[in-house]
């Protein structure tokens, strides 16, 4: 509590923004306020920064930032001799806001800073990274948390969210600033507002990366047929998936009114979440109005890196699971490119990227196509991460299709990011295959099923309320490096194997008949995630088994 109330005071002492001297002043004689807002500095890690908008060091605001800023901008200059850097922001409030205040730090200590006019994919700013061949990227978004957050994405000269050996050497960087004096360069560099220009070769390179099942004109004219309804979650894809589909040659996608319009505070979707069921009940009341029924649903969080599928078949909309959508896509781009389609093949040795918390059952279709599926930790930066090492070691072309089961996809060379505008342009060439054989992709995923054997899998949380909490959500994971799982094992499903991943945080078991439990705490919220994969000999006994031992697992972890 000490360095709480020290940080309150220092921070009450300086010139900061009205706003947040009001928050300060409204928590003056709440210690636990004052405990959670100053306790600590705001975790720099390999996703950067990211937290509840406020003030206080252990929040997201724009002192935090400046603090980030020049951490980062020393970093910049002492590698190179004049440094670039490409900034981009989602629709959240203050994104806008926050990256140009960011932008005038970059400059004012010599670093020259490109910001995207207007409101901005993730995708996209590791894109720009690329194509502009600068230092980095930084991306002001919170993905798809609710509106009160808001975050910094860091990105290295490879477009890649940085790596924790970069991660650790910033963060150095930046404990040695004092947001509250520093001087500019002698030379200041500029600050540039983007064009276009960057959107459309983006588009340009998507366009490139369209995997055809046929050729291309029979698959235009199934696609052309497919109906669409498009949600951007007040975010910033509209325009970037439109014009993806509108390569597809598609024409007719109608967008979720509601939901269209930027909008930080989200008012028909308080959590944009597209893992979540609420987040499609606005296109579901506009399909209901309409005089047809659309194929797919389709939704993309607010900076787009994610994409949400919602089917319709047999007379219901169907909310497709990301494990689920990452099954079909990979099954569909080992189908492409073992018949060769577009010039592609399964040419070499090809590996596909995956996190251990991501579905099992895409290892065993893998095995079906004599593709690698490789496992690695959870965040889409460890993917990006095996390509650079492929790439470096001469394998480039090797690299497949990268998933986790958080909705993040990724196909091609074009960004080194999950990109949820490719998933919409995949899903749509899935969508209207399906359609042109009289079938849907709900129909196809149990064809999938039955060929690789059923399986489910849960993702739950147990979420906590206060920074203190954190040691007990860590302390339930040494619990299950000592064995605690095992000593409570479930007769029907005996732990086999258990892996302690302490490193990382994260705890995993094989259990008899196919089943595995993951547990690690979220990287980014006050929350212990649990995921749970079962298997059966029919679709409704692996949703029973995952069931149950989803209520196993919770029931052992909640205990006092």
């Amino acid at each position: 509590m000490e360095r709480a109330i020290r940080e309150y005071t220092r921070w009450k002492n300086h010139h900061i923004p009205e706003d947040l001297t009001a928050e300060l002043d409204a928590i003056k004689n709440d210690s636990d306020e004052i405990y959670d807002r100053f306790c600590k500095d705001i975790a720099f890690g390999t996703s950067g920064l990211r937290g509840k908008m406020g003030a206080g060091s252990n929040r997201i605001n724009s002192v935090v930032l400046r603090k980030a800023s020049l951490g980062i901008a020393e970093y910049l200059t002492r590698r190179y001799d004049a440094p670039e850097i490409v900034i981009g922001y989602d629709t959240r409030i203050n994104s806008k806001e926050y990256a140009m205040a960011v932008a005038e730090v970059y400059a004012a200590k010599g670093v020259t800073a490109y910001v995207f006019g207007q409101a901005t994919p993730v995708p996209v700013v590791s894109f720009a990274v690329r194509h502009m061949a600068i230092n980095g990227g930084i991306m002001i978004t919170a993905s798809h948390n609710t509106k009160e957050y808001n975050g910094y994405k860091v990105y290295d000269h490879f477009g890649n969210q940085i790596d924790n050996r970069k991660a650790a050497l910033i963060e150095k960087y930046i404990e040695e600033q004092d947001p509250f004096c520093w001087e500019p360069a002698a030379s200041p560099a500029e600050v540039v507002v983007l064009d276009d220009s960057i959107k459309e070769a983006y588009l340009a390179a998507l366009g490139k990366e369209i995997l055809w099942w046929d050729e291309p004109e029979v698959c235009s004219s199934a696609l052309k047929k497919l109906e669409v309804c498009y949600t951007p979650l007040n975010g910033s894809g509209l325009s970037y998936v439109l014009g993806a589909l509108g390569n597809l040659g598609m024409e007719d996608i109608h967008v979720v009114k509601t939901q269209e319009a930027p909008d930080g505070n989200f008012p028909t979707c308080p959590s944009p979440n597209p893992e979540n069921d609420h987040v499609y009940e606005e296109a579901l009341k506009e399909c209901a109005d309409s005089d047809h029924k659309y194929d797919i649903i389709l939704a993309t969080d607010p900076d787009s890196d994610r994409l949400g599928v919602v089917v319709y078949s047999d007379g219901e909309y169907v909310h497709l699971s990301g494990n689920q959508v990452g099954e079909l896509m990979f099954d569909y781009v080992c189908r492409c490119h073992s018949a060769g389609a577009g010039g592609r093949n399964l040419a070499g040795h090809k590996v596909a990227l995956k996190s251990f918390v991501s579905s099992p059952l895409v290892e065993e279709i893998g095995r079906a196509y004599g593709v690698e599926v490789k496992n690695v930790f959870t965040g889409f930066k460890n993917i990006v991460l095996e390509i650079e090492r492929m790439k470096a070691a001469g394998r480039g072309d090797d690299f497949l299709f990268g998933f986790e089961e958080s909705l993040g996809y990724l196909y091609g060379d074009y960004t080194r990011d999950k990109d949820g505008i490719m998933a919409a342009q995949m899903v749509c060439l899935m969508a209207a295959q399906e359609k042109s054989l009289g079938s849907d992709l709900v129909k196809r995923l149990e064809k999938i099923y039955g060929q690789y054997g059923h399986t489910e899998s849960i993702a739950t949380s147990i979420v906590y309320r206060h920074e203190k909490d954190r040691a007990k959500m860590n302390a339930m994971v040494a619990e299950l490096f000592d064995g605690k799982l095992k000593r409570r094992q479930k007769e029907e499903a005996a732990v086999l194997k258990e892996f302690c991943y302490r490193h990382q945080n994260m705890y995993c078991a094989d259990l008899m008949g196919g089943h595995r439990v993951i547990v690690r705490p979220s990287g980014t919220e006050l929350k212990l995630k649990i995921y749970i994969f079962a298997k059966g000999a029919s679709r409704d006994e692996a949703i029973d088994m995952a069931s149950g031992l989803c209520s196993w697992a919770r029931q052992i972890l909640e205990e006092e």
